[in-house]
């Protein structure tokens, strides 16, 4: 194998998989996490921590918007789509960075790559540039996550029709917006 064997291969460093890697270490098992994006999943990089952060922003813009109501003098109030977006991005990497210790911490090995099963007890990763490296596994463990669901006519274009992560990285805001889904990230 030339990525190594393992007790435990982990395909996908979301909510899900990366906290099984560190458990599994934490059992003394020798442990690969394969992860394609971003560790921390859609829900850190893409989803729950960065609408948190563009909250924050929002709120803090609503509040500044009623000083008078509260006896302050401000002055007009206005926002910087730019600074709001990079400093929710800045929060998700920080965070992604915080996972990333955690790995090495605990003595996972990363590998950066699409994961896929390759047989009995072997998981090939298909590395960013085209390589492909294969990775022995006594277990694996599928924790793959969720990605956006493309409708037949509403194909993402990044211009009218976006996905959560045009929605997190927004250069105008939009004068209409219509949520089609109302799962975890749709309803954020």
């Amino acid at each position: 194998m030339s990525g190594g064997t393992y007790d435990v291969v982990v395909i996908g460093g979301g909510p899900g998989g990366y906290p099984a890697a560190i458990r599994a270490r934490q059992l003394g098992l020798s442990v690969a996490l394969v992860e394609r994006a971003e560790l921390g999943g859609v829900c850190l990089n893409w989803g729950c921590i960065p609408t948190k952060a563009l909250l924050r922003s929002s709120e803090l813009f609503h509040l500044a918007s009623r000083a008078e109501e509260f006896g302050l003098s401000v002055g007009e109030v206005d926002f910087d789509l730019p600074k709001i977006v990079k400093r929710s991005r800045k929060v998700s990497k920080r965070l992604n960075a915080g996972v990333r210790h955690l790995m090495k911490k605990n003595g996972v090995v990363v590998h950066e790559g699409s994961g896929r099963l390759a047989g009995t007890g072997r998981v090939a990763v298909e590395k960013a540039e085209g390589a492909e490296e294969e990775i022995g596994a006594r277990n694996i463990i599928l924790a793959t996550g969720a990605r956006a669901r493309v409708l037949p006519g509403l194909e993402p274009d990044g211009e009218l029709v976006w996905t959560y992560r045009e929605a997190m990285v927004p250069r105008v805001l939009p004068e209409r917006l219509l949520v089609i889904g109302s799962g975890a990230i749709g309803i954020e």
